[in-house]
């Protein structure tokens, strides 16, 4: 007998229809199920195929479906529009330059010391971006060169994650923490409650000038950072480190939200 007997369809009345393999054996039914999205069961986690061996045409496993790592948060008002403000800035300007302020001030930047600077991206909101197998993470805005299809450190993704009520569960840290370890993508962090003193945007002094987006918190390289440090490195976090994600997110966590970072400890 086959690994799947049954497979299942939602049909265009979004009720689940239910196919044996023994239907396989039809020429016209297996075209029509092959434009289905089959799954091994009512709201199955897998996508099935239809093999069509002479004698036993039959369902095996395609592909996970991937489901989004962070579903069931409610995001506030306040975040949607911070979300559409931003990724509006975004587009508008063709570069744009993220950073953060630091001393000493001086009258020509106000001590603004950019992180990256990037021109000619194309950014959008609510990006679904694959993370591990069968999950994927959405990100606010996800932003890609329009010209250059290359991923380096010169032209990573860099995503945006809007934070109001609520920050990442564990599992959701864990595993952007493994992504910008293995590829270039930098995960920038925007905390609503602290606008606009951490951060802000601010258009170009001319049109040929870099708009600045005032950053202090991001992941990137497997690590969460403060301006141009490793929280890691901070002198008396010796035995945080990476290599302990729980206990360090942990720390991040609670950092955060004594800082007034997120409203929510959840």
């Amino acid at each position: 007998m086959p690994k799947y007997e049954l497979a299942f369809y939602l049909s265009e009345f979004n009720h689940w229809e239910k196919v044996s393999f023994k239907e396989l054996e039809s020429e016209e039914k297996r075209a029509e199920l092959r434009e289905m999205d089959l799954r091994e069961k009512i709201n199955g986690i897998y996508q099935l195929g239809i093999r069509n061996h002479p004698q036993t045409p039959h369902f095996f496993q395609k592909r996970p479906i991937r489901n989004n790592i962070e579903k069931g948060v409610v995001e506030s008002e306040e975040h949607e529009k911070q979300k559409k403000m931003v990724c509006a800035f975004l587009n508008k300007y063709p570069k744009q330059a993220f950073g953060y302020y630091e001393r000493p001030w001086n009258s020509a930047d106000k001590g603004y010391e950019s992180l990256i600077k990037v021109k000619d991206y194309l950014w959008d909101k609510e990006v679904r971006f694959g993370l591990v197998y069968g999950k994927y993470i959405q990100f606010d805005i996800l932003g890609h060169s329009k010209n250059d299809l290359s991923l380096t450190d010169k032209l990573p993704y860099i995503a945006i994650k809007i934070i109001d009520t609520y920050f990442h569960s564990k599992e959701t840290f864990k595993a952007l923490l493994e992504l910008t370890k293995n590829i270039p993508v930098i995960v920038l962090y925007i905390f609503v409650p602290k606008i606009p003193i951490l951060n802000c945007v601010k258009i170009p002094k001319q049109s040929n000038s870099f708009s600045q987006n005032r950053i202090k918190y991001y992941l990137a390289d497997g690590s969460f950072w403060i301006q141009n440090n490793r929280i890691e490195d901070e002198d008396h976090l010796d035995d945080i480190s990476p290599n302990k994600p729980e206990i360090y997110y942990n720390l991040i966590r609670e950092r955060l939200y004594r800082e007034g970072c997120f409203k929510n400890y959840n």
